[in-house]
């Protein structure tokens, strides 16, 4: 039978990045567990963005097939595991972290001791806190097979496949810059989910000629302006922009001159703080948005 050793905290990337290596070959994924009964009976993409509070990003894309992936989960507090119970999810086929910080992380850690989760999808980032912690304890135990994300890999959902932009190598000196970023397409609609990347690594990426022509985009950081730069706007090019942060926080998201691009590239937005959760979607040829509030 495997084993892994408890993860020290003390420990450098290229620990983690073998200790990744022995979850992914000695823990097996959940076994397949049936749609949920409010599965679309149409061929329908849904994207939930949750009101996870303060600071913190965390949002649910589900398929017409049942498939359900799972990019963050706020922090402790967010309640996610609650809310993804609510929609009767009934697991998760694939899990991101984006990054390795409590506002991304901490609801992650009841979805993996609650519910069944096949994949979990990694920065490869580590972080020096109690949350990370519980957080690598917790993907240990859940029997998920782990992958270490870099640009070029492929996660698939079912009949779906979204393309990985970042990490790239070689790798920031910072976890913002090293936030798992993926490309959702469609048919005609596609999402851009870019963590907490910052404009060093929207700038290499806009280098680098990559398609990131996207219909929606979920602001980076979560709108401030360390992100969309207006060379990565330009290139995104989205009719749509999310964020979420919540109303009045204490660090000031959205930041003023980030709206201020959207708004001068005509770029319709939303945001978790005014608009509570947020609910697109999409049959790949037009789209629709819900909202709390």
């Amino acid at each position: 039978m495997c084993s892994m050793r408890r993860l020290h905290l003390t420990a450098g990337l290229g620990f983690l990045l073998i200790a990744l290596g022995l979850l992914s070959a000695c823990l097996q994924p959940a076994p397949t567990a049936p749609a949920g009964p409010d599965s679309a009976s149409k061929r329908e993409v849904s994207v939930i963005f949750f009101d996870v509070g303060e600071s913190g990003d965390g949002f649910l894309v589900s398929t017409w097939e049942g498939k359900h992936l799972l990019i963050d989960g706020g922090r402790r507090n967010s309640n996610v595991a609650e809310r993804l119970k609510g929609l009767r999810v009934p697991q998760i086929d694939v899990m991101i972290a984006t990054n390795p910080d409590a506002d991304h992380i901490g609801g992650l850690v009841e979805v993996l001791r609650t519910m069944p989760v096949k994949e979990v999808w990694l920065s490869g980032d580590i972080n020096t806190t109690i949350v990370f912690e519980d957080f690598v304890d917790a993907v240990e135990l859940s029997k998920a097979k782990v992958h270490a994300a870099r640009q070029g890999d492929i996660i698939r959902l079912g009949s779906l496949s979204l393309e990985v932009l970042s990490p790239m190598e070689p790798l920031f000196p910072d976890r913002n810059n090293n936030s798992v970023a993926v490309r959702l397409e469609f048919g005609r609609i596609s999402f851009m989910f870019t963590g907490d990347m910052e404009q060093p690594a929207e700038s290499r990426l806009v280098q680098s000629g990559i398609n990131l022509k996207s219909t929606f985009l979920k602001l980076g950081h979560h709108g401030s302006r360390t992100s969309t730069s207006p060379a990565f706007l330009a290139a995104v090019s989205p009719q749509v922009a999310i964020y979420q942060a919540g109303a009045n926080n204490r660090y000031g998201h959205p930041h003023r001159e980030t709206l201020a691009l959207l708004d001068r590239a005509g770029v319709e937005v939303y945001g978790t703080g005014v608009n509570g959760q947020i609910t697109i979607r999409t049959d790949g040829i037009s789209y629709s948005i819900e909202t709390e509030r």
